[in-house]
């Protein structure tokens, strides 16, 4: 009897490591089996950017346009693409700012009752107003937009606002595309990798796909027509991401073209503002 007591006492570790080596069942997963929420689909999904000067936080749309809906508020960086917003509303979106002003009239206390305190009458003098900025116009056949906004000063003083609009669904401007815009009053000529002369004059556009040079490369070479003479006024190596569009704007400048590329990681990304289904 000893003999075997002793022996339990002397397995007891080995025994206790064996069951906790034991697998053990993972429990249930409590969300198997639960739906996926569903959105109702927008009139418009949209992202934008400030074409120049710094970002801006200052404007906001209704969710429903026509002052109807939630207001929410839009941020536009400069030099990229902003977060994807939904909207359900018709056609132009209109972009508000939101100004506190104070109510013109004053009323009344009722009587018998005391009048409000001082601080208190400063309050309720106060308001939140939303002052009409500028419109976008979109296509409800696009599922994505990409709107540009710019400023521009006249000369009192006073300040303007422009939107631009570009079809950015991933149908038609799919990952591992380039987008060729140009502003140049000259014609120019466009070599991209293997590809041959592409001519461009102004406010002419082209969707490009990338194919390499026989070394290897993403060669980008622009010539200008000026004066009845060709010559190269850009010239580098871009490299490629087949999972980003890039969005190329040329503009003109006095010795040149001036390139401004925006590259964008296409990926799933929920917008804001749906609404549930």
């Amino acid at each position: 009897m000893f003999k075997k007591i002793l022996l339990l006492f002397l397995l007891s570790p080995y025994l206790g490591a064996i069951c906790l080596a034991q697998p053990t069942v993972a429990p249930a997963d409590e969300e198997e089996g639960e739906e996926e929420e569903k959105w109702e689909e927008p009139s418009c999904v949209f992202s934008g950017m400030m074409w120049d000067g710094s970002s801006f936080e200052g404007l906001g749309y209704f969710s429903e346009g026509d002052e109807k809906g939630n207001f929410i508020k839009v941020f536009l960086p400069n030099g990229g693409r902003s977060r994807k917003y939904a909207y359900y509303g018709e056609s132009p979106i209109t972009f508000y700012r939101e100004v506190e002003v104070e109510e013109d009239e004053k009323k009344d206390p009722k009587p018998g009752k005391p009048a409000p305190p001082e601080k208190e009458k400063k309050e309720k003098e106060k308001k939140i107003e939303h002052v009409a900025v500028v419109g976008a116009k979109f296509t409800q056949s696009w599922k994505e937009v990409f709107f540009f906004f710019a400023t521009a000063t006249n000369e009192a003083g006073a300040s303007s606002w422009f939107v631009k609009e570009l079809d950015f669904s991933p149908e038609s401007f799919p990952a591992g595309k380039f987008w060729f815009i140009s502003s140049c009053p000259e014609p120019i000529t466009l070599e991209f990798g293997a590809l041959g002369g592409q001519g461009l004059s102004k406010g002419q556009e082209i969707k490009l796909d990338a194919k390499l040079d026989k070394f290897g490369d993403l060669t980008v070479l622009i010539f200008q027509q000026r004066s009845g003479l060709k010559r190269k006024v850009y010239s580098t190596i871009w490299t490629l991401n087949p999972r980003v569009r890039t969005l190329v704007f040329l503009q003109p400048r006095p010795n040149g073209v001036k390139v401004r590329r925006i590259s964008d990681l296409v990926l799933e990304e929920q917008a804001l503002g749906l609404r549930p289904a």
